[in-house]
């Protein structure tokens, strides 16, 4: 059996060659010279290791980092052509919240932000499309132990806690706001506030994978469909 999962984010020179047919002009968002970085893949991976170890050796699981959203699922979509036999996932940011009782691609088609590139995504198995709520940076915040090991001593958590505290649950943070809570947190630190492309890989690879599934319940929907997927083809 094999895996794919189609991801809205930075890839690197590895991501445009899992592309089934790779878009001319591809751009993947590393800049070069002084502010060099990597693709989000490696961190995808780690933090997916536990799914690695399930598959083991039987089972091959593909991380490809697309760029844009509309990218990501115009890549699944491609692949739903051209390799049927395989599980393939989209996985991309929700971008705003999600009323719990649409499925992913109902939300994704209520959103005109959306449109037109998403309004085609009809018959496709719910299982198979998967949202980071509202953004992937929700889930850094159901980790502040591995933000305050990231960023060190002068990482000031104070307004995301009260946040929570307010909120109850990460992903009922919008887009904008974890954009604030985290630039205040990290405005001081030595490696400056945070960064996507820059700070975002590294924080992948360092996350608690149990604490976000237990604050983020898409992430944990994610991680549950792809261990039952395996676990059907094993049987």
């Amino acid at each position: 059996m094999k895996i794919y999962i189609y991801i809205e984010g930075a890839g690197d020179e590895d991501d445009t060659e899992l592309l089934i047919r790779p878009r001319p002009g591809f751009r993947s968002g590393i800049r070069s010279g002084k502010e060099t970085t990597t693709g989000l893949r490696p961190g995808f991976i780690k933090f997916f290791q536990e799914l690695y170890d399930i598959a083991g050796e039987n089972i091959k699981i593909s991380i490809v980092m697309c760029g844009s959203r509309s990218d990501a699922y115009e890549n699944f979509k491609i692949a739903l052509e051209s390799q049927p036999e395989a599980f393939n996932v989209l996985l991309i940011d929700a971008e705003s919240p999600v009323d719990s009782t649409l499925t992913p691609w109902e939300h994704l088609r209520n959103r005109t932000e959306d449109h037109p590139w998403i309004l085609d995504a009809v018959n496709f198995e719910d299982e198979q499309c998967h949202l980071m709520v509202q953004t992937m940076e929700a889930w850094f915040i159901a980790d502040l132990d591995a933000l305050r090991e990231f960023y060190g001593k002068k990482f000031k958590d104070d307004k995301i806690l009260r946040g929570i505290k307010q909120l109850q649950n990460v992903e009922k943070v919008s887009k904008a706001t974890l954009k604030v809570w985290l630039n205040a947190a990290t405005r001081h630190t030595e490696k400056g506030k945070y960064h996507k492309t820059r700070h975002a890989p590294k924080l992948l690879e360092s996350l608690d994978v149990d604490k976000v599934r237990q604050a983020s319940p898409y992430c944990d929907r994610l991680f549950t469909t792809l261990g039952a997927t395996m676990a059907t083809s094993a049987s």
